[in-house]
């Protein structure tokens, strides 16, 4: 009996490795990560309010704003320069996979968007402006266009799914703007002379914060909604300097926008796990 044990555990111990070399091991699985660099298009919806208050009405030659000044604006100021309508851009950036499901990141995006929202008359002074009262000059306008836009952002997202993050962004914006005015000297009350000023392409500075979803379609190909709203600050030009007609003005802009972009993925595969 002893004699029979000894010899089964021997011919275990002889079949027991063969047997298991024979198991079935499944392959090396890639396992999709967002590591990289990323380069993509977007489409969607902007809106912007440039807000334009006239802060001074002056006769440069004879005084200056203050107290004192006899000119001041009436109540066509402030005013609400709001557009809306489609925009076209192009974003890319740089992602890195810190943990299981946290993803962090920069990114770069520049829009076109061209816009431009007029009214008649010269904001502040088209109802009651110094000895003027009454009526719209017809021949006089007042315009903002908001042209291009861009943007520096930091990024955080997390993995909901391994293929599905949602992230937060913000950072610095940018927004192109023109201002004009048009003053007949004949018909308006404000103006002695004809004459008008563009200030074009002035680029206004301010921050931008939003959040997205982002869905990688496959390893490389990545679909993405997001939503950002941009707070530009105040530009403050100053038009006809100098002259018996000089304006001052104060220009507040916020914008919101909604997009929806592709991007590709430079990389995207890069973790390799066995699976038994």
């Amino acid at each position: 009996m002893t004699r029979l044990l000894a010899a089964g555990l021997v011919l275990g111990a002889l079949i027991g490795p063969a047997a298991a070399a024979d198991l079935p091991v499944k392959a090396p699985t890639p396992v999709s990560t967002w590591d990289g660099w990323y380069l993509g298009a977007s489409v969607g919806w902007e809106q912007t309010n440039p807000t334009w208050t006239t802060t001074c009405l002056v006769d440069a030659t004879a005084g200056s704003c203050g107290p004192a000044d006899p000119f001041f604006a009436d109540t066509s100021s402030p005013h609400s320069f709001q557009t809306s309508g489609g925009r076209i851009g192009g974003y890319f950036g740089v992602n890195w996979q810190v943990a299981p499901t946290w993803v962090v990141g920069v990114e770069a995006d520049f829009g076109f968007y061209d816009k431009t929202s007029s009214v008649t008359g010269i904001v502040g002074c088209t109802i009651f402006c110094g000895a003027f009262i009454g009526g719209t000059p017809a021949n006089d306008s007042t315009s903002v266009r908001n042209s291009w836009d861009a943007s520096m952002r930091a990024r955080v997202g997390y993995l909901v799914t391994p293929n599905a993050m949602l992230y937060a962004t913000g950072g610095l914006a940018q927004q192109a703007m023109d201002a004009s005015v048009v003053c007949d000297g004949l018909t308006s009350p404000w103006c002695s002379f004809n004459e008008n000023q563009t200030f074009a392409n002035h680029i206004q500075t301010g921050w931008t914060v939003g959040a997205g979803l982002e869905w990688k379609a496959t390893n490389n190909w990545i679909l993405r909604g997001e939503y950002r709203y941009s707070d530009l600050g105040t530009w403050t030009p100053v038009f006809f300097p100098g002259t018996e007609d000089e304006l001052h003005a104060s220009i507040t802009t916020h914008t919101q926008m909604v997009t929806f972009g592709v991007s590709y993925l430079f990389g995207g595969t890069s973790a390799v796990v066995a699976k038994y």
